[in-house]
């Protein structure tokens, strides 16, 4: 068995040399966004951070069995939180902030729901990391999905360097999750 050594730089930790993973590492940092609405579609949207939803071991603590305290498993639970925290733009027209109200706007108004649920089924949110040309991406398909919360902006005078952003909560019914360049169902 031969011995691994660390890596010296962030091109060979990608690539699998010398890190013992088979496929190399995904970058973080290179995902987009493509959303699909009743209003239209964005597509290749950058964003700042995205929250996966997954899986949480429920635990209980128990007392004097075995020992003085124990942790025990007992219920998979399913988090389904989807967070997506967007960059603003100078100009508001055309832009994510923008289609992002939009869409809120044409899911419900003032005075009650515009559209009735039928028009979800048409609405989708996907997240692609890696581009489409390599063939180790890997994207979540959201299925009936919509803008549940727009979180507020906070403007305060923390770096100047720091980009603008603001935060949405989604909603869906289901995901997918494909792999490869053929899109390969895994989850």
């Amino acid at each position: 068995m031969s011995e691994l050594s660390l890596p010296s730089n962030v091109d060979e930790l990608l690539t699998n040399v010398h890190t013992g993973y088979e496929n190399g590492i995904l970058r973080s940092n290179r995902f987009t966004v493509d959303m699909v609405s009743p209003i239209g579609s964005k597509e290749d949207v950058p964003a700042f951070a995205v929250r996966i939803p997954g899986w949480d071991v429920g635990t209980v603590v128990e007392t004097g069995v075995l020992s003085s305290i124990r942790y025990m498993p007992f219920r998979k639970n399913w988090n389904q939180g989807l967070f997506v925290t967007f960059y603003m733009k100078k100009n508001n027209v055309d832009s994510v902030y923008d289609f992002i109200n939009q869409w809120c706007n044409s899911m419900v108004l003032p005075d009650g729901p515009n559209r009735y649920y039928n028009a979800l089924l048409d609405s989708s949110l996907e997240v692609t990391v890696g581009d489409k040309d390599d063939p180790n991406w890997i994207s979540w398909k959201f299925a009936e999905c919509y803008p549940r919360v727009v979180y507020p902006i906070e403007l305060k005078p923390v770096e100047d360097f720091a980009p603008f952003i603001f935060s949405v909560q989604f909603s869906y019914r289901y995901f997918d999750n494909f792999v490869g360049p053929n899109g390969t169902l895994i989850g």
